[in-house]
């Protein structure tokens, strides 16, 4: 019955969301709201279907890659246009609106947000943070870049823009923990062409929608602009031991790790075999922050990590708040401190409302 759960209570409140947006649109327009019911209900499935199957071959050519930018972002509006809807209804309690106004109201509020939403999801920002290691024998500045989710939005021009920004922070390395690339479309050398101006040793791992497009055909990609892609092993880079991890389960019993392969490795058992604690300083990379109560017993010091977008929009970050250990920002688990960033890119809708586009720049003592 849990396995239902889910699925059924997301269908109970797409339902709900249906007949509250076309019994509002009716209002507005006075009439009945028979085929906005319709409407509403064709729009969302449509979106949903765009917005998850962007990594799909029928969205790698010109139609495809416009109606996916045209429904992905038709999400997001939906979602505010919902949430703005129910604000303003509360107002209207008081107020008393003409339909009209109600409408002209959540409109512009609905544009508003969703430009603004826009325009804060494709400019990243640096997010200074200092971590204390233990027997750090120098200071390091570390730049982690992760979730950039190349693809219909993103591409080659964005690139450039992190790259700039990551020169200009002037770290000594650079850690990419996954989620490179999330459609097929800009898939080649073209795009990840910037990345051979970066002035430091560059360490990447896989994620969930790297596996989506081709896990392969991003490592190669990568490699041949000089990213060292790490697959479950260990090196020794500026006093540190980095472990760069391939997506994987926490555990055999993790049935939350999106997509990742079963029956191969996993965080409990890597830890157990791979990480040797000696005098260095471990830190581990890794796409998603599960499995941190493995990493913290072998002896990790810092584990970094990205997947969750910090929930990328509001209200989504309080569900992300109680589903992930670490969901975004730093954390300390017993002698481990984890930091989760909320990562460069944006999945489904483009937009970030209550999360910002980041590249975090470690200060490492």
């Amino acid at each position: 019955m849990k396995n239902y759960l889910f699925p059924i209570l997301f269908l109970a409140i797409i339902g709900v969301a249906v007949w509250y947006l076309s019994r509002r649109t009716a209002f507005i327009f006075g009439c009945k709201p028979t085929w906005f019911y319709i409407g509403y209900a064709l729009l969302l499935f449509t979106t949903f279907v765009f917005t998850f199957g962007g990594a799909s071959a029928w969205t790698n050519n010109a139609v495809g890659h416009i109606l996916f930018c045209i429904f992905s972002t038709l999400l997001g509006v939906l979602l505010y246009l919902l949430l703005i809807m129910i604000l303003v209804d509360i107002v209207q309690l008081f107020a008393h609106f003409p339909p009209r106004v109600f409408g002209a109201i959540v409109g512009i509020l609905t544009a508003v947000v969703c430009t603004g939403g826009i325009v804060n999801a494709f400019v990243p920002r640096l997010t200074p943070v200092t971590v204390e290691l233990p027997n750090l024998r120098q200071p390091v500045r570390a730049v982690l870049l992760t979730d950039t989710h190349l693809g219909h939005f993103r591409g080659r021009t964005h690139v450039q823009r992190l790259i700039n920004k990551i020169n200009d922070a002037r770290p000594d390395l650079i850690f990419f923990t996954g989620d490179c690339f999330e459609s097929p479309y800009n898939l080649n050398i073209r795009t990840v062409e910037p990345f051979r101006q970066l002035n430091a040793p560059v360490y990447f791992v896989s994620g969930n929608h790297d596996g989506y497009v081709g896990t392969d055909s991003v490592k190669s990609l990568l490699r041949q602009v000089g990213v060292r892609v790490l697959e479950t092993e260990a090196v020794e880079d500026h006093g540190l031991q980095i472990v760069g991890l391939d997506y994987m389960r926490a555990d055999e019993q993790d049935g939350n790790s999106m997509h990742a392969p079963v029956g191969d490795a996993t965080i409990e058992s890597v830890s157990k075999e791979l990480i040797r604690k000696g005098d260095l300083p471990v830190v581990v990379l890794h796409h998603n922050p599960c499995g941190g109560q493995y990493l913290e017993k072998a002896g990790v010091d810092l584990y970094l990590a990205g997947h969750t977008h910090g929930g990328q929009l509001y209200p989504l970050i309080w569900i992300n708040d109680r589903i992930f250990q670490f969901n975004r920002g730093l954390y300390r688990l017993g002698n481990m401190q984890a930091y989760t960033s909320c990562g460069s890119g944006t999945f489904g809708p483009p937009m970030r409302l209550g999360t910002r586009s980041e590249i975090t720049v470690m200060e490492m003592r």
